[in-house]
């Protein structure tokens, strides 16, 4: 401690950029002066509030109390992502916790990114405080307007990334109006309309968004074209009346090419083939990086992969993203297809993620061994293949995340965490030494340089530290041993979705 209390003061910033956890930098604020100058800018600089957050509703009143009273601290912030709120406060309780938001947003003269997703809870005071905020350009919000009127939204003028969850009609309807403004400045827009989950608060919010969805149509696509020639990243999910129509007008529209393309679950009427030709004659895919696209259930999928991978032959491509419509599909990708998507771009792939499609060994050792800058791989799997499947890993000598899906059998319970573990510690010794992420199903482990962490869905967190030792002959050899888990930030049944 006497070695850091010595430190020159120019590289305690330095020092305190590789802490991740609040309360520590909050600890750090605590030392001295000195201390307390570099930390409390970096304990301020990003927000966050998430509904699985202990006592996440009221800390929400904590935080907008603490940026009200204090606007120095205020000033601070730079990202502000609110995804929990109260609910069902008393009239009082909920005029003085909107007078305390308002105000302390209109404070938060540097933020940058507003996320506030919470159903219900954006009124338009609200917005009106964040368009004080002339440094923001990241704006992420529930699409639910009941409280609020949407023709504020068209205010924010200056915005490069847009982003609606559930848009109401009310809200799709300024839309065009919202993008004209926007448009010289957009670079990336998502409009997320299904939540796809099978719990049940989660199932009445879908209840709720059917109507939206439907209201996202190709002529509303084709009505915003004209104003998102710029747009780098595009994503529009669980869209069912959008087809290559509304997608194809978007994409002809844009001048430099698209960086990142997201297409889940739209029209069963989505036409591929039509869809390739288009993008082929605007070369609309030139500049391309990333693409997500979801598996039709009805269709030819001969035909399919045949038109995906001539649709992306000219593009760059570096990450390839594939759902199933069908949770658990027995669709098994031809191989065929994977390896003339891995002759066309397997020396630039770094990101192979395949859901609910099954993936034999063979496709494994094609992925595997012919990209050689791969760095995340997610695939689904047959629990049984896993061993063999091991000699396919090592081969991607970069391999950072290793996430594998196996379906369970409905009479077939959950395999005991310790044999996951002894599992998850035998594939991950034997991959390439560069692995930072391993998970199986709902569980994932984190590697840390020399650190492996294991996550235990309601449990607590653990570490596995890397023990260097010797053979007899003195090779020397890893094994690991668990220790406490230091930063346990995100609950791993959302880490899936986020290595």
């Amino acid at each position: 401690m006497a070695q850091l209390m010595n430190t020159p003061l120019e590289l305690l910033i330095v020092i305190f950029n590789f802490v991740l956890k609040p309360h520590h930098l909050a600890a750090l604020c605590l030392v001295n002066r000195a201390f307390n100058r570099f930390a409390t800018p970096l304990l301020y600089r990003q927000i966050y509030i998430f509904p699985w957050h202990k006592d996440s509703k009221s800390k929400v009143f904590s935080l907008f109390s603490t940026l009200d009273e204090c606007p120095h601290l205020a000033a601070y912030v730079q990202t502000l992502e609110i995804r929990d709120f109260p609910k069902g406060l008393s009239t009082e309780d909920h005029s003085y916790l909107s007078g305390r938001c308002i105000r302390a947003i209109q404070q938060c003269t540097n933020l940058r990114s507003c996320t506030w997703t919470k159903d219900g809870s954006i009124h338009s005071e609200l917005l009106e405080s964040l368009l004080n905020c002339q440094q923001l350009r990241e704006l992420e919000i529930n699409g639910n307007s009941a409280g609020y009127d949407p023709l504020i939204l068209t205010q924010f003028q200056n915005l490069r990334k847009i982003s609606l969850i559930m848009p109401s009609v009310r809200v799709l309807s300024v839309l065009p109006m919202w993008i004209k403004a926007s448009g010289a400045t957009l670079r990336n827009l998502r409009i997320i309309c299904k939540a796809w989950n099978n719990t049940r608060y989660l199932q009445q919010t879908l209840n709720k968004c059917v109507q939206a969805s439907t209201h996202v149509t190709d002529g509303l696509l084709e009505s915003l074209s004209p104003n998102l020639a710029e747009l780098e990243c595009l994503h529009i999910f669980g869209c069912p009346k959008v087809t290559h129509k509304g997608i194809g007008a978007l994409v002809s529209a844009n001048r430099s090419g698209l960086f990142a393309i997201n297409l889940e679950h739209l029209s069963l009427s989505f036409d591929m083939g039509v869809f390739r030709i288009l993008c082929h004659r605007t070369q609309a895919f030139r500049r391309l990086r990333t693409i997500t696209l979801t598996v039709p259930a009805h269709t030819s999928m001969s035909d399919w992969a045949r038109d995906v991978h001539d649709l992306l032959g000219s593009a760059p491509l570096e990450a390839f993203e594939l759902y199933s419509t069908n949770v658990l599909s027995d669709t098994q990708m031809a191989g065929d297809f994977w390896q003339k998507m891995v002759t066309s771009h397997g020396f630039r792939l770094k990101r192979i993620s395949v859901h609910r499609i099954r993936v034999n060994l063979a496709t494994l050792h094609i992925i595997c061994s012919q990209c050689p800058r791969l760095e995340q791989l997610f695939v689904e799997t047959e629990r049984r293949d896993l061993e063999r499947a091991v000699s396919s890993f090592s081969l991607a000598r970069n391999l950072r995340s290793l996430h594998i899906n196996f379906p369970l059998a409905r009479s077939e319970a959950p395999t005991p965490p310790a044999a996951t573990m002894h599992t998850a510690l035998s594939i991950s010794s034997r991959c390439s030494p560069t692995l930072t992420h391993i998970g199986f199903n709902t569980q994932v482990w984190q590697v840390s340089g020399a650190v492996f962490t294991l996550l235990f869905r309601f449990s607590s967190a653990k570490q596995v530290m890397r023990v260097v030792r010797a053979y007899e002959n003195g090779e020397e050899h890893t094994e690991p041993t668990l220790v406490p888990r230091e930063n346990p930030e995100i609950p791993e049944q959302f880490l899936v979705g986020t290595m």
